[in-house]
């Protein structure tokens, strides 16, 4: 088969679609061709060099005419028989369109996203959710989600739970030597993700404060770029007297996370709403303990793996944060859980899932004798 891949977040600010396809691609079974569409295929190239790969420029970035006009163009140019887009894809022309949604958290709490990108969701997800032959997430919490909005047939979507490749599971001797860590507080709680509504980053903040005037931990580490309603979170912050205790890095290369997840306490992920949640898989993997909120996908994706906390009940997290910095009987078996549950999350199953997937789209495509639409 060729299939044609919309991978343009690749070159981007860090997110969960990108983590998404960068553990993926390496998986792919090497009997199909894959055509990387990119805003940079030298890039790719080098981050991608199988043979089985193809490495093809998005020419232009505004989005309506590149997924409407160009991407159609594109898949049959290259001679794609599916075509699998992020989000949002052509209603006619992309032959075996597949889309992912991996959330459609915006529908379901609309004052976490600003109005353009709930609009963009609703209608643009939406057509293009009716105009594939098949959809894909990464939880049934989403797939519920996504029928339930978009009106569409569950067996429509697929759920193929994101992965995580062997950097993580077995990461190498330079995660404990990162220069980056000499930088840091000597001890340090985490959090991790883009500086948005969601995340919870002034309540992270508080409880941070509390483990510190309690002498367990010095600061709370912030990794995560800006995002929509970063100047209200930071103007919180300063009114209550937080910002000092909190360091932000951005940008980091994988090695240098690891090694942040490595040498941290704890991550304190109390996000309201994900529809998987990268960072706490990421934590577990590496032997970070977790306590998450029990919200959304987190208790699917996490199960025991992570100590799972109601986020609006600020003394309950409290507690919890407390005892996984006193009690090596809770914190040791909790790590252990945690690693195992991320271990499950094979790229290998997750692109053997989704090769039988392309391979059900083109047969069927081939099946109907039909050309056209999606």
């Amino acid at each position: 088969m060729r299939i044609g891949l919309d991978v343009h977040v690749l070159h981007g600010a860090a997110q969960g679609t990108s983590s998404i396809w960068r553990n993926l691609l390496p998986a792919l079974p090497r009997d199909h061709t894959y055509i990387l569409y990119s805003f940079d295929p030298a890039a790719t190239r080098a981050e991608f060099p199988g043979d089985h790969f193809e490495h093809q420029r998005i020419p232009f970035k505004q989005p309506h005419l590149r997924i409407e006009m160009l991407y159609p163009w594109l898949a049959r140019r290259d001679r794609c028989q599916v075509f699998h887009v992020n989000y949002f894809g052509p209603l006619i022309g992309a032959p075996g369109l597949v889309v992912s949604f991996p959330d459609v958290l915006f529908l379901d709490f609309p004052e976490l996203a600003p109005l353009s990108r709930r609009l963009g969701m609703r209608y643009l997800g939406g057509t293009t959710a009716h105009a594939a032959r098949a959809i894909v997430t990464a939880t049934e919490y989403s797939k519920g989600r996504i029928a339930h909005h978009f009106r569409v047939p569950p067996d429509k979507i697929t759920v193929i739970h994101d992965a995580l490749d062997a950097t993580w599971t077995t990461p190498g001797p330079a995660v404990d030597d990162s220069a980056i860590i000499r930088e840091l507080p000597a001890r340090y709680v985490l959090g991790v993700g883009r500086l948005e509504p969601r995340k919870n980053v002034v309540l992270t903040a508080r409880i941070t404060r509390e483990l510190r005037q309690a002498g367990l931990t010095d600061a709370l580490v912030w990794v995560g770029a800006d995002d929509f309603g970063t100047a209200a979170i930071e103007r919180q912050l300063r009114e209550e007297g937080l910002s000092e205790l909190v360091v932000r890095l951005r940008g980091l290369t994988t090695s240098q996370l690891q090694a942040v997840y490595r040498h941290a306490q704890m991550l304190l992920f109390l996000s309201v709403a994900e529809g998987f949640g990268y960072p706490p898989v990421e934590a577990m993997a590496i032997g970070t303990p977790v306590i998450a909120a029990n919200r959304t996908a987190l208790p699917e994706v996490l199960g025991d793996g992570a100590w799972l906390v109601d986020p609006d009940d600020a003394r309950v997290v409290a507690d919890a944060a407390r005892t996984m910095l006193t009690s090596p009987a809770v914190r040791e078996p909790l790590i252990a859980a945690g690693r195992a549950r991320a271990a499950r999350l094979s790229p290998a199953e997750a692109a053997r899932h989704t090769a039988d997937l392309y391979a059900r789209v083109a047969y069927a495509r081939v099946a109907r004798g039909s050309g056209n639409g999606a």
